[in-house]
């Protein structure tokens, strides 16, 4: 065998075994970059799940505090109704010229004493609320 085919053998194998080097880089390459756009398509899913969890807690969080108002809203209005009632009604009947008195039963006979209007007013308090409460149907 001359040289010179010896030369050809050796860079005929060094040329297939370059193809061989690049043809399996190639194929790694491929396989990363499939892996990658798999990871990356996984971790955006991810990412968009946990965007539509956080979007549904801000979500459930924003309905429950508008009832939240609403019902804060709503005490206050009773409230201030029952408030109104009771001034009327005190205004109307000028109890305060009559002076509301309470009588007293004891064993040993009755006792009448006055009654602090204010104190009147929070006892009719929870009355009034509750019938405010049926006729709202709240």
């Amino acid at each position: 065998m001359s040289l010179e085919k010896i030369i050809e053998r050796i860079l005929a194998e060094a040329q297939a075994e370059v193809e061989r080097i690049i043809q399996e880089s190639r194929s790694k390459a491929d396989d990363i970059r499939e892996k990658a756009r798999t990871e990356g398509q996984e971790h955006a899913e991810a990412l968009l799940d946990e965007a539509d969890r956080q979007g549904q807690l801000e979500a459930s969080r924003l309905v429950t505090q508008a009832r939240l108002d609403k019902r804060i809203k709503i005490l206050s209005c009773k409230k201030e109704l029952i408030e109104e009632v009771l001034d009327r009604a005190f205004q109307k009947e000028n109890f305060a010229e009559k002076g509301v008195r309470q009588k007293i039963i004891m064993k040993d006979g009755e006792k009448e004493v006055s009654f602090d209007q204010e104190r009147l007013k929070q006892e009719l308090r929870p009355m009034l609320e509750k019938a405010i409460a049926e006729v709202l149907k709240l």
